[in-house]
C-alpha cells in the first residue's frame, strides 16, 4: 500500500492507470484494485471515474502538516535555504535520508529563473555520488552501506570515494561537476521507483555513472575553471551526526576561489541550521 502512495505522489501531474500502477509495482491486478479501492475510500487518493485513473488524494495534505509540524528541523532549515538562495542567486535545496533514499523536503528557487528541475517529493537513491556530506559524518557502518548501493557494489571506485570523503571531511562540503543537461537527466531517471522493478539496477547504473563525488576545488588549479554542477554540505543534530543535506545547484562555470566562496557560504549555512535545530557541530568539522 505504501508504494501504491508513493508511487503516485512521485507523479502529481500525471494520474496513474490501474496499468501502470500494476507495471512500474509488479503487483497483480487484483490486488492493485484491492488497494486502490481502499486508499480511495480513505481520501489518500482520488480516482477519475471518466479516465478510469488515479492520483494522490487530499488525505495526504493533512498527513504531510502534521509531518510537517512535527519536524521543527524542517521550519529551521527552510529559513537558513531562503538566505542561501538570494544570498548566492542560485536555487537551493534540503534533502533528508530515508532508509536507502535522499528525498527532496525543501526548496528555494533563485531570484532569476535557473536551469534546475528538481521539485520537492523528489527521490534520490542515497548512493554515490549523492549526499556525501551525511556519509562523512554519518553513523557507523554508513559507508560501507552507502558503497554497497552503486552498481555492482562500488567495488571498483571504493578506494576513490574514500578519497573523495576525506576530501570532503577536509573542506565541509561536497563538489559534483555536471552539466545541466546532465543533471536534467539524472532528474528523469532519479525516481527509480517510478520504474518497473526489472529496469531499476540499470537505471541505478546510469545515475551513478553521469556524475561522481570530485576533489575539484583542490585539484583544480588557480586561474582554471570547470562547471560545477551541486555543492553540498550536512547540518546536525544533537550527538554531532549528519542529518539533513544542503545543497546549491550551480550549474555554472566557476573557478577554483570562487568555488570556495559557495563552499564558505554553505559552511556558514550548516552551522546555522545545526545552531537552530539545537545540534552540535563535529569537532572536525572546518572552523
Amino acid at each position: 500500500m505504501i508504494a501504491v502512495v508513493e508511487f503516485l505522489a512521485s507523479r502529481p501531474t500525471e494520474p496513474a492507470t490501474v496499468a501502470d500502477v500494476v507495471r512500474h509495482l509488479g503487483l497483480s491486478r487484483a490486488t492493485c484494485h484491492a488497494i486502490l479501492a481502499s486508499l480511495v475510500g480513505a481520501g489518500w487518493v482520488l480516482r477519475d471515474p471518466a479516465k478510469k485513473t488515479f492520483s494522490a488524494g487530499p488525505a495526504l495534505i493533512a498527513v504531510g502538516r502534521a509531518a510537517e509540524s512535527g519536524a521543527p528541523a524542517a521550519h529551521a532549515a527552510d529559513s537558513e535555504l531562503a538566505a542561501l538562495a538570494a544570498d548566492l542567486g542560485m536555487p537551493a535545496t534540503i534533502s533528508y535520508p530515508i532508509g536507502d533514499r535522499l528525498v527532496i523536503g525543501s526548496r528555494s528557487p533563485a531570484a532569476v529563473a535557473a536551469d534546475d528541475e528538481v521539485r520537492v517529493g523528489q527521490r534520490f537513491p542515497f548512493a554515490p555520488p549523492f549526499a556525501a556530506g551525511l556519509v562523512a559524518w554519518g553513523a557507523p557502518g554508513d559507508f560501507e552501506r552507502w558503497v554497497s548501493r552503486a552498481p555492482d557494489g562500488g567495488l571498483e571506485s571504493v578506494e576513490h570515494l574514500r578519497g573523495a570523503l576525506a576530501a570532503v571531511r577536509r573542506r565541509g562540503y561536497s563538489v559534483i561537476s555536471m552539466s545541466a543537461a546532465a543533471w536534467r537527466l539524472r532528474a528523469l531517471l532519479s525516481e527509480l521507483d517510478a520504474f518497473p522493478s526489472r529496469k531499476r539496477p540499470v537505471i541505478a547504473g546510469l545515475l551513478h555513472d553521469i556524475g561522481a563525488v570530485d576533489h575539484l576545488s583542490e585539484d583544480l588549479a588557480e586561474g582554471m575553471s570547470c562547471p560545477v554542477g551541486i555543492m553540498a554540505t550536512p547540518a546536525f543534530g544533537v550527538d554531532g551526526t549528519a542529518v539533513l543535506n544542503i545543497s546549491v545547484h550551480v550549474w555554472r562555470e566557476r573557478d577554483a576561489a570562487a568555488i570556495r566562496a559557495l563552499g564558505d557560504r554553505l559552511l556558514a549555512a550548516s552551522r546555522a541550521v545545526t545552531r537552530q535545530i539545537g545540534g552540535r557541530m563535529p569537532d572536525d568539522f572546518p572552523i
